[in-house]
C-alpha cells in the first residue's frame, strides 16, 4: 500500500497526499487499488476502501447520499450566460484573480494544465491554460459558469477545498464521477485577507501532474493574490470611510454606519449611541453578529448593484424596539464597495395596521427566481408571457411558494414596470378592516379615522399592480366589492360620496384551488373568471428538492449572510426534509441557523430538531388536490406541535390567523 507524506503548503493548511514507493509525483499506475475500490463501491461493495484517502471516502459516501450520477457525460449544472455575466460582476475574486492567471498561463503556457477560479459556492468564474486542456475541459461543461459544487459532480479538487478549508488534492479515479477520472487537480483556498473566511478555490488541472503542478506553486499564486485582495480590499475601505466623513460633513446630526461589503462596521457617527448601545464595539465587526441585534434585508456587496437605496430593519432585544434604516450603496470606480447605513428614530416593533411606506416599490424580477425544475421553470415561462400582458393573473400554490415574489417579477418585467406594486393580504382581518384598507375611507368616516382620511390600496396601485394574497379567504361581501371596482374602474372610500377612477392590474393569489371554492360556492363564478384570465400554479418545495442546493445559498446571500455556508451534511438534511411551510419556511430556518452558528459553517447542530432528525428516505410527496396537500399538512404540522397554533403557524409560514381559519375550514380539532 502507497505510503502517506505530510509537507508544509506555504500559506495553506498542510496537505497529506499518497507518496509512491519510487517517489515524486504519485501516476495513475499508483491509483490501481483506488480505481478497484471505486468500481467495486459503483457495484454496490465496500471493498478495498482501506487504500482510500479518509476525506475521499467521505466525500464518496456524501456524493452517494446526495445522489450524484456518478455516471454523468458533463458537469450537469451551467449557468446561463446572463447569471454567469452577474456572477462575474458581483465577485470581488474573479476582478484581481483574472490578471493573475493570465500572467502564471503565459509564463508557464507549454505545459498540459489549466487554471480555473472558482467562487465560494462552487461555481467556476474564470478559465485559463493550454488549449488542449481548455478543449477537453469543454467537452465536460468545465467552463466559466459550471458547478463544480458535491452536490453536482460528486468529488473534486473544488469542492474538496470547500469542505476542509484546506489545500486539497483529487487525483484521476479519487473523483466520483468516472468522466472525471482522467483529470488530476490540486486546489488551494483563497481567504478574505481581513477576516481569513473561504472567498473561493484555485484548482490547477490536466491529465497529468508536473513538477509544476504543485501545491507549492499552486500556494504561492493563491498568497499572491491574497496580497492583492488585501491591497483591494484597503482601497475600497478607504473610498467607503471617505464617502462616510463627506456624507457626515452634509448631515452632521445623522446616525449613519459604514459597512463594507460584507457587513463589517468601519464607520460610526457620533449619533448612533442615540440608538444603539455601545456603539464603539461595532468597530470592525459585522453588524449581522453583533449580540442583541437582528438586522433584516441587509445586501451583500456580492449582490448586483443598481445603485438605488433600500430599506433595513435593524432590531434591538435591549430595548425591544425596531430601527428603520435606509443603506445607500457606495460604489467606487463601478464596484460597490459597501454601504452607508442611515438609522431613523426607533418605532415599535409591532407597526400598526394601515400604515404605509412612502414608495410602494417591487423589490422582486425574474432575476432574483432561483431554480432548474421543470415544473418551477413551466410556471416561470408563463410568468414571462403574463408579464408581456395586461390580463389578470391568478397564482396558485401553497402558503410559501413565492407567489409574491412571482407576482412582483411580473409586475417589474411588464409594462407598469415603473409604476407602484400594492400588496393586500385578503384574510388577516375583519370586513371592515380589509375595507378600510382595500378601498379607503374619508375624512370622519367612523371613530378612530385618520384625520383627512386615507386612500385605499386599490388608489394607491393606480398605474400600476395590486396584488391580492390569499383571495380566496374574502367573504361573499367582500368579493362582490372586489368585483364591482374591477368592472367599473372605480372605487368609493367609505364614507365617501363619489367615486374615484382607478387604473389598475389585478395579480392575485391563492392557496387553495379556486375552482372548487367556486364549485363549494364559497368563491363567486364571476369573480374567479374575472381573476383568473391567466392562471399560473407554482410547485411546493417538496417537488423541487434539486433547487434547494441553489435556493440555499441565494437565500443565505439575500439574508446577510453570504460569508456563511452549510455544510454538506447540512444541504443533505434539508433536502430530505418535507417543507411544508415551502420556500417560506426554508428561508425561517436559515436565517435562525445563520444566527446561531458560531463560526461561517451551519452544521446539524443549528437546525431544529424535526429536521435534523429526518430518517434518510424522504416521506412520499402528498397526492390529490391543492386542499388534499393543504389539510395533510396541516393535519401533520399540528401533530408535530401537539396542536400549538402559533408554533405550527411559524412552521407552516403563515398568520396564525391564517391557520386558525384553515382549522375551522377544514373542521380540524386541536391537540393538546
Amino acid at each position: 500500500m502507497m505510503q502517506q507524506e505530510t509537507y508544509d503548503s506555504g500559506p495553506n493548511q498542510a496537505l497529506t497526499r499518497y507518496e509512491p514507493s519510487a517517489g515524486g509525483v504519485p501516476t495513475r499506475q499508483d491509483m490501481h487499488a483506488v480505481t478497484a475500490a471505486w468500481e467495486a463501491l459503483m457495484a454496490g461493495e465496500e471493498r478495498g476502501l482501506e487504500h482510500v484517502r479518509p476525506s475521499i471516502r467521505a466525500s464518496w459516501a456524501r456524493s452517494q447520499r446526495l445522489g450524484v450520477n456518478p455516471y454523468l457525460p458533463r458537469v450537469p449544472v451551467v449557468l446561463s450566460a446572463a447569471e454567469l455575466e452577474a456572477e462575474q460582476e458581483r465577485s470581488c475574486l474573479l476582478a484581481v484573480a483574472q490578471p493573475l492567471i493570465e500572467s502564471a498561463v503565459t509564463m508557464l503556457r507549454d505545459d498540459p494544465w489549466m487554471l480555473t477560479i472558482s467562487d465560494r459556492s462552487g461555481h467556476i468564474l474564470h478559465t485559463n491554460g493550454h488549449p488542449r486542456i481548455l478543449e477537453w475541459a469543454g467537452e465536460l461543461n468545465a467552463v466559466p459558469g459550471g458547478s463544480m459544487a458535491e452536490e453536482h459532480i460528486g468529488t473534486g479538487a473544488a469542492n474538496a477545498v470547500l469542505a476542509s478549508g484546506g489545500a486539497e488534492y483529487v487525483l484521476w479515479s479519487e473523483h466520483y464521477c468516472q468522466v472525471l477520472h482522467d483529470w488530476a487537480c490540486l486546489g488551494v483556498p483563497v481567504r478574505y485577507p481581513s477576516t481569513r473566511e473561504l472567498m473561493g478555490v484555485l484548482v490547477a488541472g490536466g491529465d497529468e501532474l508536473t513538477p509544476l503542478l504543485t501545491v507549492k506553486i499552486l500556494g504561492r499564486l493563491a498568497a499572491r493574490l491574497e496580497q492583492l485582495l488585501a491591497h483591494e480590499e484597503l482601497v475600497r475601505r478607504v473610498a467607503l470611510l471617505d464617502t462616510h466623513q463627506r456624507f457626515l460633513l452634509d448631515h452632521p446630526q445623522d446616525a449613519v454606519l459604514a459597512l463594507d461589503g460584507r457587513g463589517q462596521v468601519w464607520g460610526v457617527s457620533p449619533a448612533v449611541a442615540q440608538f444603539l448601545p455601545a456603539p464603539q464595539h461595532l468597530f470592525a465587526h459585522s453588524l449581522l453578529r453583533v449580540p442583541g441585534l437582528q438586522v433584516e434585508g441587509l445586501r451583500a456587496c456580492t449582490q448586483p448593484p443598481d445603485g438605488r437605496p433600500y430599506e433595513i430593519a435593524v432590531h434591538t432585544q435591549e430595548r425591544g424596539l425596531t430601527l428603520r434604516a435606509t443603506a445607500l450603496p457606495v460604489n467606487s470606480e463601478q464596484h460597490v464597495v459597501g454601504s452607508l447605513v442611515v438609522l431613523r428614530p426607533p418605532t415599535a416593533a409591532r407597526p400598526q395596521r394601515g400604515t404605509s411606506t412612502p414608495q410602494w416599490r417591487a423589490r422582486y424580477t425574474f432575476a432574483d427566481l432561483r431554480g432548474a425544475a421543470p415544473a418551477f421553470q413551466h410556471s416561470v415561462t408563463l410568468a414571462r408571457r403574463a408579464a408581456e400582458t395586461t390580463f389578470p393573473v391568478l397564482l396558485l400554490g401553497e402558503s410559501g411558494t413565492g407567489k409574491e415574489v412571482l407576482a412582483q417579477a411580473i409586475h417589474t418585467a411588464s409594462p407598469r414596470g415603473q409604476g407602484p406594486f400594492v400588496a393586500v393580504n385578503c384574510g388577516a382581518g375583519s370586513d371592515e378592516l380589509l375595507s378600510a384598507e382595500l378601498f379607503g375611507y374619508a375624512a370622519g368616516a367612523f371613530t378612530g379615522a385618520v384625520k383627512g382620511g386615507r386612500k385605499g390600496k386599490v388608489e394607491l396601485a393606480h398605474g400600476g399592480t395590486l396584488f391580492l394574497d390569499e383571495v380566496e379567504a374574502m367573504s361573499a361581501k367582500m368579493q362582490v366589492s372586489l368585483l364591482r371596482v374591477l368592472e367599473e374602474g372605480r372605487v368609493t372610500p367609505v364614507g365617501a360620496e363619489a367615486p374615484v377612477g382607478v387604473d389598475v392590474r389585478v395579480i392575485a393569489a391563492a392557496n387553495e384551488d379556486v375552482q372548487e371554492a367556486v364549485g363549494q360556492k364559497r368563491f363567486r363564478l364571476d369573480l374567479y373568471h374575472r381573476l383568473a384570465v391567466f392562471p399560473i400554479l407554482l410547485p411546493p418545495l417538496r417537488e423541487r428538492t434539486e433547487d434547494l442546493p441553489v435556493l440555499i445559498r441565494h437565500l443565505l446571500d439575500d439574508l446577510g449572510f453570504s460569508h456563511v455556508q452549510p455544510t454538506a451534511e447540512v444541504v443533505t438534511l434539508l433536502c430530505r426534509y418535507a417543507w411544508p411551510g415551502n420556500v417560506r419556511e426554508l428561508k425561517n430556518v436559515l436565517l435562525r441557523a445563520a444566527h446561531l452558528a458560531p463560526g461561517t459553517a451551519i452544521t446539524p447542530a443549528e437546525l431544529p430538531q424535526e429536521i435534523s432528525s429526518v430518517v434518510a428516505q424522504p416521506a412520499s410527496p402528498p397526492h390529490g388536490s391543492l386542499r388534499d396537500t393543504e389539510h395533510e399538512m396541516i393535519v401533520r404540522v399540528l401533530a408535530d406541535t401537539q396542536g400549538n397554533l402559533t408554533m405550527a403557524a411559524a412552521r407552516l409560514g403563515i398568520h396564525r390567523a391564517t391557520l386558525y381559519r384553515k382549522v375551522k375550514k377544514f373542521g380540524l380539532r386541536r391537540v393538546g
